[in-house]
């Protein structure tokens, strides 16, 4: 078997795409922000946050089927499973497709209870109501549109995935612009026009994202759509590989004899239905406690008015641009660490052990970087890009009062979060990333934000809790990989 490459190169060829791809959707959202904020005011903003948050948390509960199925897919590849790699492909498409309308008829549902609980303003309602709608029809083409990212980056087609999604915030880029700068609407029709432009290049993403995943399987695997027979031995030790595949000793070697026995002995459980759903349950719990973290903040800074749910809206971009970039190493961290793992499993060297313990260093140490580095940035440019997001005197009041500084605070330790998040998930640490997730939410954020709302009173107490539920899913990570993991590879060894 080959040895998984983890020098600086192989990292930086993963994660500078993933970091396109990741960051590309926010940096969209980021900008659509930034023009509500000019052309349509606070009130605009305010109901663009309450109105996407709900729908991002409707959404995400599902993002399992883009974490997941990449260190499902990645581990299939790693083991040269290509049975159980095309199962997994199909079933994430069928879950998203289905996840897509239950997510949809959910937003249809709850539209006028959300906004009772929002307490949204009439001014803020004008805008917002209209924009809803647009957001009901989008949702299932954002979950398949999720699965189908899982997929290919599973498949390590990174660059593909990077242009896919690149492609679609560029497209909506444009369609934005034409919008505001092309005066395509006035103050109430803005936010909905805007939707438009979302739904459309949504469709386009989807249609060629499923002929991606048709063309593009992983490095020597037949086309998904290949007729061809599989050499395939009836009995439970042996593993079914296309007869064509056996041929070929490039980086992706097969793993032949006793040693593909023990692969599939250890992925038996995963060619199931069952097998599949159990990971990804825990990634939903983990996933609709996170969002709802996201959802409970936005119903807490809209009770404290119009401005302070402008500001939300703009710190909450703000927040997740840096964690999107640094999710590039996560990505990284995630492929190249669920391939170092089965190999660790059928070898009786410590070389694989070593190599995990460099790339997971390697990618913290990036994760850190890029959070020091954009923390400062936040400090020093804070009146030009608070400028560019408002100009609304309550608002910028608002966001100078100890949030900026907040904001600025935490970003290493956002970043370093994301970045085990993707080490958690090469390790199969399914179950352990939903229980931390869990305390935290339940210890942690709940009474700090029941605090920022009844004590504090103010936005950056709502942020306050943010960061504490961040330090413990930080934690957790922290002893997973560097006690845990670490220490079954030296036992292994």
């Amino acid at each position: 078997m080959s040895r998984v490459a983890v020098e600086w190169g192989a990292i930086l060829e993963i994660a500078i795409p993933s970091v396109f791809l990741n960051a590309a959707p926010n940096v969209t959202v980021t900008l659509q922000t930034a023009l509500l904020g000019s052309y349509g005011g606070s009130d605009m903003q305010a109901g663009f946050g309450a109105v996407a948050t709900t729908a991002n948390t409707v959404c995400f509960l599902f993002n399992f089927l883009t974490d997941g199925v990449s260190a499902k897919l990645g581990k299939n590849a790693g083991a040269a499973d290509w049975v159980s790699l095309r199962k997994h492909v199909k079933l994430a498409l069928i879950c998203g497709l289905a996840g897509g309308a239950l997510a949809c008829s959910t937003l249809a549902v709850l539209k006028h209870p959300i906004t009772i609980l929002l307490n949204l303003q009439p001014e803020v309602l004008r805008g917002a109501t209209p924009y809803w709608w647009v957001r009901v029809a989008i949702t299932p083409l954002v979950l398949v549109n999720m699965s189908i990212s899982g997929v290919l980056q599973g498949f390590n087609r990174v660059t593909a995935a990077t242009m896919l999604i690149s492609g679609q915030a560029l497209l909506e880029i444009a369609g934005t612009l034409v919008v505001f700068l092309g005066g395509l609407g006035s103050h109430e029709t803005y936010l909905r026009n805007m939707g438009l432009v979302t739904l459309a290049s949504a469709f386009v993403s989807t249609c060629v994202g499923l002929l991606l995943v048709k063309l593009l399987p992983p490095p020597m695997t037949p086309a998904l759509d290949d007729r061809q027979e599989l050499l395939i031995v009836e009995d439970s030790t042996s593993t079914s590989l296309p007869a064509d595949v056996l041929l070929h000793t490039d980086e992706e070697a097969l793993v032949v004899g006793p040693v593909a026995a023990k692969a599939d002995s250890d992925t038996s459980n995963d060619n199931s239905l069952m097998g599949f759903l159990s990971d990804g349950a825990s990634m939903l719990i983990r996933s609709a406690l996170l969002q709802a973290t996201f959802f409970i903040a936005l119903a807490v800074a809209s009770r404290m008015g119009t401005a302070a749910l402008a500001a939300h809206q703009i710190v909450a971009q703000l927040w997740l641009l840096t964690s999107y970039v640094t999710d590039g190493f996560a990505v990284a961290g995630t492929v190249l660490g669920s391939r170092l793992s089965h190999q660790r499993l059928n070898s009786t060297s410590s070389s694989e052990t070593r190599s995990l313990q460099v790339l997971c260093n390697r990618v913290l140490l990036s994760g850190l970087a890029i959070g020091t580095l954009c923390g400062i940035g936040f400090f020093v440019a804070e009146d030009w890009l608070i400028s560019l997001f408002t100009k609304a005197d309550v608002t910028i009041d608002i966001l100078h009062n100890h949030l900026w500084s907040l904001l600025c605070v935490v970003q290493p330790l956002n970043s370093l979060v994301f970045v085990y998040d993707g080490l958690l998930y090469a390790s199969q640490s399914f179950a352990f990333t939903c229980n931390v997730m869990l305390v935290g939410f339940c210890l942690v954020f709940c009474p700090m934000i029941t605090v920022a709302q009844y004590t504090i009173k103010a936005l950056w107490g709502v942020w306050v809790a943010k960061a504490a539920l961040n330090l413990c899913r930080l934690l957790g990570g922290m002893y997973r990989i560097h006690i845990w993991w670490f220490q079954t590879a030296a036992t292994l060894d």
